[in-house]
């Protein structure tokens, strides 16, 4: 029986005789589930007529988890500890009605459910049991996927470097080793790499060096490359084009190898053709993209499900490099792929034979950094671990690096010693006039571009030297509430006429992919008139141009003169100022304070209260799933 043929739950397809389970409602009603989570196993039992508590506990929760980011649910850490909102006790009680008296009966109970199968299955199920891990069955899919992938890509031989190129590309450098030239190197002779690195760490000029020595190769080879590059989002690869073109400037190497590199980045979802409202793509394992070389930014942004896709879009010969933060947030769907990947990469290093081949090719001194517990991913990955962006002295730096440490006594004296670029500020229960004036006070620039109709890109160029950020939506604090107060502030000062029409400045972000007009979830456009004074949104295209729409033809948008975090990714301002809540929330973690300052250049501020700030750096984003414990089974428990 195919299940997933013969079940479609929405939230207005609720079963006609929902079971009568109060523990089911009582969860629904702290927020343990959501509707659909209750909907999904309830109909799910129904159609087979089994009602065990052991199944439904388990269902709704994986069903749950999976909205909160998760892969799967671990029964082992859920048996042990519970969930958030339901006691330990309380999960016991539930199960004992199953005749559960321990993780072994679960487990047992779960394996003798037609809903459940395990890896070996051949016919599908909607739930996937393997080692006390619980998966929907297209998610644990996704994730056979791309271990499938990787365990393919550690297992080929390495590809040859040309030493003596490499060599023309990095000066002689003080700094032992050069992980930058490492990098390449590594990258250079796999069929795929992951490199890593914190802000100012020179990824792109890194990639952008390792792109040139790989076409080079291919010239000297009489042979030419198919080459694309790619980030989550339409920021990320505005941003990713700019470094590029950037970067290729300073080669030290022939036009014709520069010119071979492209400069011009697009979004994933253009990359595979995205067939708007469905989640399939253009391009798949049965029509593959035609490249020999695929770079990807931002890879912390990227979720499971695109992850899986890209892998299967890719032909066999292709080599795909991946570039990102791994302490920035994880992706806002489900999965934490770059965390996963590089779940040990500060201490792993590489495994001993590989090192001292990476030190012969690079002629870096990388004996020191070999380990012979090292797992096999550690091959494939490299850190990058200079910042040439912040100076020691740099306060966003020593920030940044405090709260990745979990220092939280190293990031309060950060904030309370009020260096030059960082600032720290108590925020009331809710925003005052003296505070919107303060946060206003930021778009001084802009509005003064506004005002005398200034050109898109430098209205471009001023809006995005100033950004407020908040780490929840909803509450006094949250973006929705600022962006109103913040609008209605301009309004009073007379920098918009009507706060009910479209005004010019007016800033939006689309909150919906767009297939007419080609615009995608997270673009941001202002609003200026056109040479016949006609309101337009203008947005900033991955090439650097601009196109310019009625603003009717907008559907899904907010606006954006205060954006959240999670929404700032593959984005970097001059100036920051981070917003917290004044009321705990599990939204508050290390990565998003990590992420709030790392977003800031040249000046960062934080509003909030000390001990959220304490609780935050103390609080890790944690996602289960199965990646990690394969990939680093030394060091995941």
């Amino acid at each position: 029986m195919d299940f997933f043929k013969q079940l479609e739950v929405t939230e207005q397809n609720l079963p006609s005789a929902a079971l009568k389970q109060d523990w089911l409602a009582e969860w629904q009603t702290k927020g343990v589930l959501r509707a659909i989570d209750r909907q999904w196993i309830e109909q799910l039992s129904q159609h087979v007529g089994e009602e065990n508590p052991a199944l439904l506990v388990a269902g709704s929760l994986c069903s749950a988890f999976l909205g909160a980011g998760h892969i799967c649910i671990d029964l082992s850490a859920i048996w042990q500890s519970s969930v958030e909102n339901v006691s330990v006790g309380t999960l016991r009680r539930i199960l004992r009605e199953a005749g559960v008296q321990s993780l072994a009966d679960w487990c047992e109970n779960l394996k003798s459910s037609a809903l459940v199968g395990d890896d070996k299955e051949e016919q599908a199920t909607p739930l996937v049991l393997v080692n006390q891990r619980l998966y929907l069955y297209r998610y644990f899919q996704y994730e056979q996927t791309l271990i499938q992938y990787l365990d393919n890509q550690l297992n080929r031989s390495a590809f040859s470097v040309d030493s003596d190129l490499l060599a023309r590309l990095f000066e002689a450098s003080n700094a032992e080793p050069d992980w930058q030239k490492v990098a390449v190197a590594n990258a250079a002779s796999l069929g795929f790499s992951v490199i890593s690195g914190g802000p100012g760490t020179g990824k792109t000029t890194t990639v952008t060096k390792l792109l040139a020595l790989l076409v080079g190769q291919a010239m000297n080879e009489g042979q030419s490359l198919k080459i694309a590059l790619a980030a989550p989002t339409g920021k990320a690869a505005a941003r990713l084009t700019e470094s590029i073109t950037r970067a290729k400037e300073s080669l030290p190497l022939s036009a014709e190898i520069t010119a071979a590199i492209p400069d011009q980045a697009s979004t994933l979802h253009r990359l595979l053709g995205s067939d708007f409202g469905r989640s399939r793509f253009k391009h798949n394992e049965q029509n593959p993209l035609h490249l020999d070389i695929l770079l990807v930014d931002e890879v912390s942004m990227v979720d499971l499900p695109m992850m899986a896709k890209l892998i299967e879009a890719l032909p066999k010969h292709c080599r795909l490099i991946l570039l990102g933060d791994k302490d920035q947030l994880a992706s806002v769907e489900a999965g934490s792929i770059l965390g996963d990947m590089t779940h040990g990469i500060e201490n792993a290093y590489f495994q001993p034979d590989w090192a001292d081949y990476l030190a012969r090719v690079s002629q870096q001194p990388l004996q020191a950094f070999g380990n012979p517990h090292a797992p096999k991913i550690s091959r494939a990955l490299t850190l990058l671990r200079t910042s040439y962006r912040f100076s020691k002295d740099s306060g966003i730096g020593r920030l940044a690096n405090a709260v990745n440490m979990g220092d939280k006594q190293a990031v309060m004296s950060c904030l309370k010693a009020g260096l030059g670029d960082v600032q720290w500020r108590l925020s009331q229960t809710k925003p005052i006039q003296s505070d919107m004036a303060e946060l206003a006070n930021g778009y001084d620039d802009y509005w003064q571009g506004v005002r005398d109709n200034a050109a898109i890109a430098l209205l471009f160029e001023k809006f995005s030297a100033f950004q407020i950020l908040t780490a929840v939506r909803q509450g006094e604090w949250g973006v929705e509430h600022i962006n109103r107060q913040l609008e209605e502030y301009f309004f009073k000062r007379g920098r918009i006429k009507d706060l009910h029409t479209w005004y010019p400045g007016k800033a939006v972000m689309l909150t919906r992919n767009d297939k007419g007009l080609n615009l995608f979830n997270g673009d941001i456009g202002l609003c200026m008139p056109d040479e016949d004074n006609r309101l337009r949104v203008w947005f900033m295209q991955p090439d650097g141009s601009f196109k310019g729409l009625l603003p009717s033809r907008l559907s899904e948008f907010e606006t954006v003169f205060a954006m959240t975090v999670h929404k700032s990714q593959g984005s970097e301002f001059d100036q920051v100022i981070l917003l917290l809540p004044v009321n705990s929330s599990p939204v508050l973690t290390r990565e998003l304070i990590y992420t709030g300052i790392t977003r800031a250049k040249q000046a960062f501020t934080l509003w909030g209260p000390e001990l959220l700030i304490y609780e935050a750096v103390d609080r890790r984003v944690q996602r289960y799933s199965g990646l990690k414990p394969i990939l680093w089974p030394r060091e995941a428990t």
